[in-house]
Order: structure tokens, then C-alpha cells, then sequence
């Protein structure tokens, strides 16, 4: 099935939740809920959540480069999906590849339009 933008910023959510390890109370979505982040799974290749899951899983274990291998599978099966490009945009900057990780984080930012986690606000941000 094809995922919509909305879909991928859903991913890009749940795999900021899952990498980072927060709490779904501590994130502020302002857009996202459990039913959606359900559906928008289903609606993808099961290689791709599989991939996705096996890289948020080493990116929780520390293991950054294995990490980014496995979001860039992902992002190589379907090149749409947020949460794939924003894995490698986290695990890059892990890596220190700062360069790497913004042009990932451009990419998320454009396959994701509404995803407010990786669109940030002046307020989100310091000087």
C-alpha cells in the first residue's frame, strides 16, 4: 500500500518515541495519537517496519552504525517514510556526520510536512 505524508510523519513520530526512549507524555506532538501511529504501521511493507524496528532497537542499544544501516535500508526500500529519514538524520548525528544528518533532517522535514516533532518553532529552539 502507499503511505500518505501524513502516514510517514506518523512513522517519523513513533520512531523519535521509540529511539528516544520518552515517554509518549513527554513529547510534544500536538498532533499525533496511538490509533494513527497503529494504522500508519499497518499501511507499510512489513521489510520496512522490520527494518525501522531493528534500527530503533540498535540506536537504544547505542549501536549508531548499525542503526543507520538499518534506517537506510529502509529509506532504500521506500524512500517516502519519515521515520526512515529521520533515523538516519539521529543515528548521522550520533555518528557525529553533522553534514549528513541535516540533509537527512531536510528530507524528513520534506516527506513529513505535519510532523511538529521535526519542524521546530522558535519556541523549540535556542539561541
Amino acid at each position: 500500500m502507499k503511505t500518505s505524508r501524513s502516514s510517514g510523519f506518523l512513522i517519523a513520530v513513533l520512531a523519535l518515541a521509540a529511539a528516544t526512549a520518552c515517554r509518549p507524555s513527554e513529547q510534544k506532538t500536538e498532533s499525533v495519537n496511538p490509533e494513527n501511529v497503529a494504522q500508519a504501521r499497518e499501511n507499510l511493507p512489513a521489510a520496512v517496519v522490520a527494518e525501522i524496528d531493528s534500527a530503533n532497537e540498535a540506536f537504544r542499544a547505542g549501536d549508531h552504525q548499525s542503526a543507520l544501516e538499518h534506517y537506510t535500508r529502509a529509506k532504500d526500500m521506500k524512500g517516502d517514510v519519515g521515520a526512515a529519514w529521520f533515523g538516519i538524520y539521529m543515528a548521522q548525528r550520533a555518528l557525529g556526520n553533522e553534514d549528513a544528518a541535516k540533509e537527512a533532517l531536510a528530507e524528513a522535514q520534506k516527506v513529513s510536512p505535519g510532523a511538529t516533532l521535526i519542524h521546530p518553532t522558535a519556541r523549540d529552539t535556542t539561541p
